[in-house]
């Protein structure tokens, strides 16, 4: 019985030293491997920043100029309502929003995806701004009607998507700068 013990007593003698040097050395080799992956992901990094930012600085210009064209203001401005009923320029407000928004979709790649969701909630609530004018005034009725009613809507709205939208794209480059 005393010679099982010896032997036990020398095999742990053995094998706890080793234990002890291999888990340090596994956990020193993770250690340095980790480093050397996070040094490399950061080179990485550096080494396209450079030609990242300037494509993310044009992204952002491009949204903004997206929500700049959609805004109630600039679209009744640019679409002419002159000899036109209301039914017709509301299809026609509803097109130009759409292709504003589909011809700029790749740039939702270089913005965060609260930036994308804040940009489109606020397509989409101008829709349905214009929508609720067109509505209210009616299918017949001048399409100048429609804009100024559109105009009176947005304004009463107590926080303009558009506005709110733009609040944010600002927040977002400030945090790249």
């Amino acid at each position: 019985m005393a010679s099982d013990i010896n032997v036990l007593w020398d095999i742990l003698k053995i094998v706890l030293p080793a234990l002890i040097v291999f888990l340090t050395a596994y956990f020193l080799f993770r250690d340095m491997l980790e480093n050397a992956q996070k040094e490399r992901e950061f080179e990485f990094r550096v080494k396209n920043s450079g030609q990242v930012t300037p494509v993310r600085l044009q992204a952002y210009e491009r949204l903004a100029l997206v929500l700049e064209r959609i805004s109630p203001q600039s679209l009744l401005m640019r679409i002419s309502p002159h000899e036109l009923s209301a039914s017709a320029y509301h299809q026609q407000l509803l097109s130009q929003i759409r292709q504003e928004f589909e011809h700029n979709l790749s740039q939702q790649i270089y913005v965060s995806p609260m930036l994308w969701e804040t940009i489109r909630g606020a397509r989409e609530n101008l829709i349905g701004i214009i929508n609720k004018s067109a509505e209210e005034v009616g299918r017949d009725a001048p399409a100048l009607s429609l804009s100024e009613k559109i105009i009176k809507n947005y304004i009463e709205e107590d926080n303009q998507p558009i506005v709110i939208a733009m609040n944010e794209l600002k927040k977002e480059i400030g945090k790249l700068f």
